[in-house]
């Protein structure tokens, strides 16, 4: 995706962000902050910042924080007061290496099609020694084919984006030089589609392309979603993966 047309993108997704029911999700960010296992004298990077909704809840339980968003649009909506912030990629390189104490990365990585393996590479390179990483992805409801090949079809009218399995990630990070790798399951349940869609900044067409599919959608994806029509909405059952890795180098390479 060109740059301008990125930018354009998060532009319009910028003007609701803050009105999604996940962005907001305390429940969720709670389950990110105890798998970092944050300290008051960590320096956190927070990667894919958004709005900074993570970032001033992580700001009063560490040292200091940098956010950074590939959007200018995001950045212009969030309160920064005490938070470095920097328009930047993951994918490419910035900050030295041996920076940071935990890196966080919340519905951040399905953006990342392409080079996944550099960007955990630029990960484990910020991170100090003993750093850990804490990845917050949205998956499908199961790992059958059927339901992913759905989940994958259904997203292609919001975005180009990467689908991820339940165990893709943690295999990404051992891949990468991660170690004591550690996964949780959180369940979002009565997560409202007609929130997501009118928040989103998809189009009024794709916004009902998506809700067909979830009318029509197969009596498998409908109960792997435990999904439920109320009035003019649908409400389902979202599985999120959130996953921490550690930096751990071996003895001889420490310095």
């Amino acid at each position: 995706m060109k740059n301008i047309n990125r930018e354009h993108l998060w532009k319009i997704r910028s003007a609701n962000y803050d009105k999604l029911f996940w962005v907001n999700d305390l429940s969720y960010i709670d389950i990110i902050t105890k798998l970092a296992m944050l300290k008051k004298d960590d320096i956190v990077l927070d990667v894919g910042c958004g709005t900074g909704v993570v970032t001033n809840i992580v700001k009063p339980l560490v040292k200091h924080v940098v956010g950074i968003d590939i959007s200018d649009a995001m950045l212009e909506k969030g309160k920064w007061n005490g938070i470095s912030i920097v328009k930047w990629d993951i994918s490419e390189v910035l900050f030295a290496t041996n920076i940071f104490d935990k890196i966080l990365a919340r519905m951040v990585f399905h953006h990342i099609r392409d080079n996944l393996d550099n960007v955990l590479s630029n990960c484990y390179n910020l991170l100090k020694n003993e750093g850990l990483i804490v990845i917050a992805e949205g998956v499908p409801p199961t790992d059958d084919d059927e339901i992913v090949n759905w989940y994958t079809e259904m997203f292609k009218f919001k975005e180009e984006r990467r689908t991820f399995r339940s165990n893709e990630i943690a295999q990404y990070l051992k891949k990468n030089g991660f170690l004591d790798i550690k996964q949780l399951v959180y369940v979002m349940k009565k997560f409202s589609v007609k929130n997501w869609l009118k928040n989103s900044g998809i189009s009024k067409g794709n916004q009902n392309k998506i809700m067909e599919m979830h009318l029509k959608a197969p009596q498998e994806v409908k109960d792997a979603y435990d999904m439920r029509i109320v009035k003019d909405d649908c409400l389902i059952r979202t599985k999120n993966i959130v996953i921490v890795g550690k930096k751990k180098m071996p003895r001889s390479c420490k310095s």
